[in-house]
């Protein structure tokens, strides 16, 4: 991976905006007798603001004024606190100390950007370009911004890495040929990796901190290489706890236990239990080990509560896992076991393997949490 410029999308990766523009634009809707819903926004964001407010228009079969409606919505925006996404002036900081051209490359008109700028407390001439919806002629999705960013620059598509949040404005990256990774402030991590997205983060703060270019690509050339341990039959991307943490490690240590009571085990009398939680619902599903005379047949408590996930919400991620052993340290999963968990799991899953004692009573007993890395380092992949 050869990376010379960084080319910045503004509102939704700088400045967390796009959650200001849709509020004040529902107003002004409103005012104008149009009641659309707020996810009526998000196919339109990133596309500039005639396509934003037209298309609205259309989904409504109504006609307005663009000129005086968008500066309605300008008008409110520009009275507004516009928050900085997390971490972004470090990264915008370290990108261009690092070595790297970097440029704002937005469909918005040039006085935003310009508003924008200012909330960031940085001039134009902090960048090596500032590229706006005024400076072309067809917008996102097409890819023409970025290419009329890269040939400024005089850096090859292919050796420019986009950031973005919004699908059209991936869609636009990939048509330019560049190389894009996307912010989740406007749209689902699924949706921006499906748009073509080879990296998806919540804010900067999840991207190490680096003093060269080549630390950067090393980073992102390991959050993007195929063979890395990853949900393997499919993508999952975590829904947030509906309660803490700690209540959903109870909870599924005690349907662990429970379930440990449940296993036939006549000819090791090893009984296991193990519960999972699915990374799409926060659902706990739980297994015991199941023996038969053959022995090598037998099916363990782990891969039983993989079964149980999949057989009722399909091909997920796991969330985390909890196995409840007699041993005390407790027992960890099997080799076999681990290879069906790196289909599902990522490499920072947690593990808590706990014994019967602590399964019963957490003041005593053992309790030992891994990450998924630490009990299968090296997968089966294939090729």
């Amino acid at each position: 991976m050869d990376i010379k410029a960084i080319l910045f999308d503004f509102d939704g990766v700088l400045v967390d905006s796009e959650k200001v523009i849709s509020k004040i634009s529902l107003e002004v809707f409103n005012d104008l007798g149009i009641y659309p819903k707020e996810e009526d926004f998000l196919p339109f964001i990133g596309g500039g603001d005639k396509i934003f407010i037209e298309s609205i228009a259309k989904l409504y079969n109504t006609e307005i004024d663009f000129e005086s409606t968008i500066k309605k919505i300008h008008d409110k925006y520009y009275e507004s606190e516009i928050p900085l996404i997390n971490g972004a002036l470090d990264f915008l900081a370290r990108s261009k100390n690092a070595g790297f051209k970097i440029a704002i490359v937005s469909s918005a008109k040039r006085k935003k950007v310009l508003k924008n700028l200012k909330a960031l407390n940085l001039g134009e001439d902090y960048f090596d370009l500032v590229v706006t919806g005024d400076n072309i002629v067809r917008n996102k999705p097409y890819g023409d911004i970025y290419q009329y960013a890269a040939l400024n620059l005089k850096v090859p598509y292919n050796n420019c890495l986009v950031v973005e949040d919004s699908l059209l404005g991936v869609r636009a990256a990939k048509e330019a040929q560049c190389k894009v990774i996307a912010l989740s402030t406007s749209h689902p991590f699924e949706d921006l990796e499906k748009a073509g997205a080879m990296f998806v983060f919540d804010d900067f703060t999840s991207i190490d901190k680096f003093e060269s270019k080549e630390e950067l690509i090393d980073f992102l050339e390991e959050c993007t290489r195929d063979d890395r341990v990853k949900y393997g039959a499919v993508k999952c991307f975590e829904k947030e706890y509906p309660f803490s943490k700690e209540v959903l490690i109870d909870n599924a240590i005690k349907l662990a236990y429970k379930a440990r009571k449940n296993a036939y085990t006549p000819y090791s009398h090893y009984n296991v239990g193990a519960a999972i939680v699915s990374a799409s619902t926060n659902n706990i599903y739980s297994g015991c080990n199941v023996e038969n005379a053959s022995f090598g047949g037998t099916i363990c408590a782990e891969r039983g509560a993989v079964m149980n996930l999949i057989s009722k919400e399909g091909p997920t991620g796991i969330k985390l896992v909890v196995v409840v052993t007699k041993d005390n340290p407790p027992a960890p999963p099997c080799a076999l076991c681990l290879q069906v968990f790196s289909e599902f799991c990522n490499e920072n899953t947690e593990f808590h393997l706990v014994d019967e004692e602590y399964a019963k009573d957490k003041t005593q007993g053992s309790h030992m949490v891994y990450k998924f890395k630490e009990l299968l380092p090296i997968p089966f992949v294939l090729d």
